[in-house]
C-alpha cells in the first residue's frame, strides 16, 4: 500500500523534489498537531480531576471506580502518545538516493504514528467517557434528581 502510494506521489510531484518532500513533511506536522490536541484534552481531564475528583470520591463506589478507570484511560493515552511523538525522525534522515525509497520509508513512518495515535485516542476516548459516567453519578448520588423535582 506505501509503495503504491509513493509511487502515485512520485508521479503527481514529478520533477518538482523539494515540493514533494515538503508535502510529507506536512502530513507529519499534522499527525503531531493531532497529538498535542490529544495531550491538551487529556491534561485538562487530569487537572479537572484533581479539582473536583473528591467529589466524585465522596458520592461512592460507582463514581470513584468510573473516575479511577477514566484516569487510567486517559494515562495510557498519555503514553501511547508520548512513545509514538517522541520517536523524533525528520524526513531528511529518510533522504535516500532513490526517491521512491524516501517516499515510502517516510509513508511508512507516517502510518506507524497514525496508527499509533488511533489507539492512543481509542484509550483518550474511553478515559473521558469513564471520567464523564462518573461526574453523572457523582451529580445523581448527591441530588441530582431531586433538582428535577
Amino acid at each position: 500500500m506505501a509503495s503504491d502510494e509513493a509511487e502515485q506521489l512520485l508521479e503527481v510531484f514529478e520533477g518538482r523534489r523539494p515540493e514533494l518532500l515538503g508535502f510529507l513533511s506536512a502530513q507529519l506536522s499534522v499527525l503531531k498537531t493531532q497529538a498535542s490536541t490529544m495531550m491538551g484534552l487529556a491534561g485538562l481531564a487530569i487537572t479537572v480531576t484533581g479539582f473536583s475528583g473528591h467529589h466524585m470520591v465522596r458520592a461512592g463506589r460507582l463514581s470513584s471506580g468510573f473516575m479511577v478507570a477514566g484516569v487510567i484511560g486517559i494515562l495510557f493515552s498519555i503514553l501511547v502518545t508520548l512513545r509514538v511523538m517522541l520517536q523524533v525522525r525528520w524526513v531528511s534522515q529518510d533522504l535516500q538516493p532513490d526517491l521512491l525509497e524516501t517516499v515510502r520509508a517516510t509513508i511508512l513512518r507516517r502510518d506507524s504514528q497514525q496508527a499509533g495515535l488511533r489507539v492512543a485516542g481509542v484509550f483518550l476516548a474511553i478515559g473521558l467517557a469513564g471520567y464523564l459516567v462518573s461526574v453523572i453519578a457523582a451529580a445523581f448520588a448527591n441530588g441530582a434528581p431531586n433538582m428535577l423535582q
